[in-house]
């Protein structure tokens, strides 16, 4: 098999866990969410700063600047955001961010001027994402949108489709559009039945070693109503996008049984950073651990066998979550 050329371009930072919000379909903060019983303390500035130092050296090493990733939980509640940020741009790294939008207005300035994007959550018009996120949090995250216009950073929306929003599912970037978006990225809620955790947890167990303990957050049996809408209404939108009916760009990111590229492209082209350290390669599926790097260089772990192996599976096929993960179909972990 062919694999692709592995150059480390993007990675993601994960300052923290914690979050102000509590959306049922959180993989972190849900109803069965991996985080809610977790009390691991996260890293402070000085071992996020040794992470970027890192990065540096490796620039100018390989001729490469990976694009940063800051997220959360909810990025904007980390103590040191301001100064990570400051870091980033002293040294001349290209940043993102992902946030809920919710706490914007305390860091206006700071992001407007200092991100190439910004990636904020809204799952569609008030109602609808009050129903998810929290009663007033869409008006709050609208007037901090505003606050962001006229800078640097350009201004993705990313919609959850579940079964709160599916229905109007083609009308929601038109909902949209009145806030003045850069672009509205659509994808799909990610969900396991019990027999694909089983086979997850079997392939982890057997391959790696590892014990699968986060993979049942995204257990669910329950969802053939769901699924029948999203069929009909994702054939809907796509004409829309095809036709250009938007006046702003969008995109639709179904599940990764629907990609057209053959596996994900993360693990060799980027690589995340938890909160406490763990490096993976997927933002949603925690089970699979590559190292630490409070315990190993940074590069190092990107290089090692374990990740080489995790790459052979995942080109492969052999994981049974990838099949339920929207971002299989991302094409920009690379500068290609």
């Amino acid at each position: 098999m062919l694999l692709p050329e592995k150059k480390l371009e993007m990675v993601h930072l994960q300052l923290t866990r914690k979050c102000n919000l509590r959306c049922y379909f959180c993989g972190q903060w849900g109803r069965k969410g991996f985080f809610s019983g977790s009390d691991d303390a996260g890293m402070r500035f000085e071992e996020w700063r040794g992470v970027i130092d890192r990065l540096i050296e490796y620039r100018k090493t390989s001729g490469i600047s990976p694009e940063i990733t800051l997220w959360g939980g909810e990025p904007l509640v980390y103590p040191e955001f301001k100064a990570i940020v400051e870091y980033l741009k002293a040294n001349q790294f290209q940043s993102s961010l992902i946030t809920n939008g919710v706490l914007i207005d305390r860091f206006a300035d700071l992001i407007r001027d200092n991100f190439k994007t910004v990636y904020i959550s809204i799952d569609g018009p008030r109602e609808i994402h009050d129903r998810i996120r929290g009663h007033g949090v869409f008006d709050k995250v609208a007037a901090n949108v505003k606050l962001l216009k006229g800078g640097t950073a350009g201004i993705i929306f990313m919609t959850v489709i579940s079964p709160d929003n599916v229905d109007v599912m083609p009308e929601i970037p038109h909902m949209l559009e009145k806030l003045e978006p850069d672009k509205i990225i659509l994808q799909t809620l990610i969900y396991l039945s019990p027999a694909e955790c089983a086979a997850y947890k079997n392939w982890l167990k057997t391959t790696f070693g590892m014990d699968a303990a986060s993979i049942d957050t995204w257990a669910n049996d329950n969802v053939a109503n769901y699924l029948n809408k999203l069929d009909r209404n994702a054939q809907i939108l796509q004409l829309e996008i095809d036709a250009r009916r938007f006046s702003t760009a969008v995109e639709y990111l179904p599940h990764g049984e629907a990609a057209a590229l053959p596996f994900c492209l993360a693990p060799f082209h980027r690589l995340h950073v938890a909160y406490n350290g763990d490096v993976l390669y997927c933002t949603d599926f925690y089970d699979f651990k590559a190292g630490n790097i409070r315990n190993n260089d940074l590069i190092e772990i990107f290089n090692n066998e374990l990740s080489e192996k995790f790459r052979g599976e995942i080109a492969a096929g052999n994981c049974p979550a990838c099949k339920h993960c929207a971002w299989k179909n991302n094409k920009n972990y690379t500068s290609a």
